[in-house]
């Protein structure tokens, strides 16, 4: 009978190549930097908020969308001018896609209660229940 001996060979552990990758995440970030496009945060919508005698401050960015409507009665979502009636169909996708979101009314205080119910009944329809008047807090 024959026996067959099995000779272990040594073999080299694997390395993975290590050298590039800060040129690699260097150009990473560089390409991100360049191709962030930073938002804005002063709008050119005229519009004076009513005051509150007290206020909230949401300190969570991520979640919030934004709608205001202007001493003229015209609504913008996001910066986008929409009229009334696309209210619901603008914001039903963004509940759908996240249901904590909160929406933050910017609403001039000269525009007619009808416009803000307008504004309410198409957000009850699109199901976004998490509501925010914005404000200005009035010193006494």
């Amino acid at each position: 009978m024959m026996r067959k001996s099995i000779i272990r060979r040594a073999t080299k552990a694997h390395e993975i190549p290590t050298a590039s990758t800060a040129d690699i995440a260097f150009l990473l970030i560089l390409f991100f930097m360049v191709s962030t496009v930073f938002r804005p945060t002063v709008l050119k919508i005229p519009y004076q908020l009513p005051e509150a005698e007290s206020t909230e401050r949401i300190l969570i960015r991520r979640n919030v969308s934004y709608i205001w409507v202007d001493k003229e009665s015209r609504i913008y979502i996001d910066d986008y001018p929409v009229t009334a009636d696309m209210i619901a169909g603008k914001v039903a996708p963004k509940i759908w896609e996240n249901p904590e979101l909160i929406t933050l009314l910017n609403i001039d205080q000269n525009v007619t209660y009808g416009v803000v119910d307008g504004v309410l009944d198409q957000l009850k329809e699109a199901k976004a229940f998490k509501i925010t008047f914005a404000t200005e807090f009035r010193s006494q």
